[in-house]
């Protein structure tokens, strides 16, 4: 889990690297929304750099002092929200995930983050929505796709669909992950004629 999670952290520090947000997996490009100042990036690497040594008080307090400074970035407002969720705050990382969408709706790993926010804590059709709206801005986000398949495969009564979102990702990512080919091993034999071309609705 602690792999697992030190990974997420590498890619939001990589993604959100120039604070406003990434737009889209494949060329991590940010839509320039707001101009940071020289400070208000100097605090942001700062704040990553603490998140990637789980130092979330820090990180919190100095994500909380860049999105107070210019609450138009939303970069921060994603990294705030993963701090508060590591802090227990779990009421303050749902605004924050919400505050990220609000100001860069193509701000695809807010929506991820929100989404895995809302399955962790069994609010299963909020999950599938955010999910969906993502995949509307974004449909071939190997990401959302992922989560979507384990939502699908986990949590709510769907082998199809599951089946159809880690087929795509797979398709997305050339994975050779055990594990998720086990998955979709699986998958197929209870829905035979189904195959890794079968398209996803977002």
């Amino acid at each position: 889990m602690k792999l697992k999670h030190a990974l997420a952290l590498l890619f939001i520090a990589i993604c959100l690297l120039l604070i406003n947000g990434c737009t889209n997996t494949r060329s991590h490009q940010p839509a320039l929304i707001a101009t940071p100042t020289a400070d208000i990036k100097s605090g942001y690497q700062s704040a990553l750099l603490a998140m990637q040594a789980e130092q979330w008080q820090p990180a919190r307090e100095q994500l909380t002092e860049i999105t107070t400074q210019q609450p138009s970035l939303s970069g921060p407002w994603v990294n705030l929200g993963i701090t508060r969720t590591m802090l227990g705050d779990h009421a303050g990382a749902e605004s924050a995930f919400k505050k990220a969408i609000d100001t860069n709706s193509r701000n695809i790993e807010a929506y991820n983050q929100l989404g895995m926010l809302y399955r962790r804590h069994s609010r299963l059709d909020e999950a599938q929505f955010i999910y969906e709206e993502a995949l509307r801005r974004d449909p071939d986000n190997s990401n959302i796709h992922w989560n979507l398949g384990i939502l699908y495969d986990r949590y709510l009564p769907n082998p199809r669909q599951a089946l159809q979102h880690y087929q795509r990702y797979q398709k997305l990512t050339a994975s050779d992950d055990p594990r998720l080919l086990a998955w979709i091993a699986e998958l197929e034999a209870r829905n035979p004629g189904d195959n890794v071309t079968a398209k996803v609705k977002p």
